[in-house]
This record gives C-alpha cells, sequence and structure tokens, in this order.
C-alpha cells in the first residue's frame, strides 16, 4: 500500500480505533505495530498513559530490548523499545512540540532519539533511529 494512502487512513482513526488496533485488551500495555506518522505515534501513547495500569509500554514477557512501534517517516526508521516506562512517556509527550534529536546512547552510539529541549536523554523513554 502507498505511504500517503496508509498516512490518509491513520489521519482518520477514531480514539475507539487507535485503541482497539493498538492496546492491548486489558489497555495495560501497546501492541507491537508499525506506523507511519508523529501524530499517531503522539496519539498511541497518549491513549495508553491515559488508560494504563501498568509503568511499561511491552508486557512483562517482553525484553526490555524488545523493539515494540516501529515508526517509518519517509526515509527514517525508528525502534521504541518495550521497556520504555510511563514516566518516560509523559516527558516525551510533554515535549511533543520540540524536533526530534538524535543523541548518543549509553554505548557512545549517536542513534538515540530525543525531544528534551536540552538534548538530553528522556530518562525511561527508549527511542532509536535505525
Amino acid at each position: 500500500m502507498d505511504t500517503r494512502i496508509k498516512y490518509i487512513n491513520i489521519i482518520r482513526m477514531t480514539t475507539e480505533e487507535i485503541i482497539k488496533r493498538h492496546l492491548t485488551q486489558d489497555q495495560n500495555h501497546i501492541k507491537p505495530c508499525e506506523i507511519y506518522s508523529k501524530d499517531l505515534l503522539y496519539n498511541i501513547l497518549k491513549w495508553w498513559r491515559n488508560l494504563t495500569k501498568h509503568g511499561k509500554i511491552g508486557a512483562e514477557n517482553q525484553n526490555g530490548n524488545t523493539p515494540l512501534i516501529r515508526i517509518n517517516i519517509g526515509s527514517n526508521k525508528y525502534k521504541i523499545n518495550a521497556d520504555s516506562t510511563k514516566e518516560g512517556v509523559i516527558m516525551f509527550l510533554q515535549n511533543k512540540n520540540n524536533p526530534w534529536i538524535i543523541i548518543q546512547n549509553e554505548n557512545g552510539v549517536k542513534n538515540k532519539i530525543t525531544n528534551n529541549p536540552a538534548e538530553e536523554p528522556i530518562q525511561g523513554f527508549y527511542m532509536y533511529k535505525l
């Protein structure tokens, strides 16, 4: 399917569709998914934050480094790992009007994404450029 058509379909998603498609049945975790827009990402994270009773986006049986959300925007590809925490998601959402910046990860590789205006990592939020 053409990326533009996917994007148009995503724009038309209702809150109910976002919750049903991207959150687990108990609404405590995010299902593995591939998405094509920042707006949809922010909506998925917002509804998870509002509805969850758990501290991480991934289920307890998922390895922390498991890519849970894959984001494809044009030629840029990103992943968010299952061990991202509610506190990290809250900070990422609070900074949603800021640009995404690539910084060094804890191993010195420049692939970690932040939207913190100080260009520092967001504790508990594990998003990386692929």
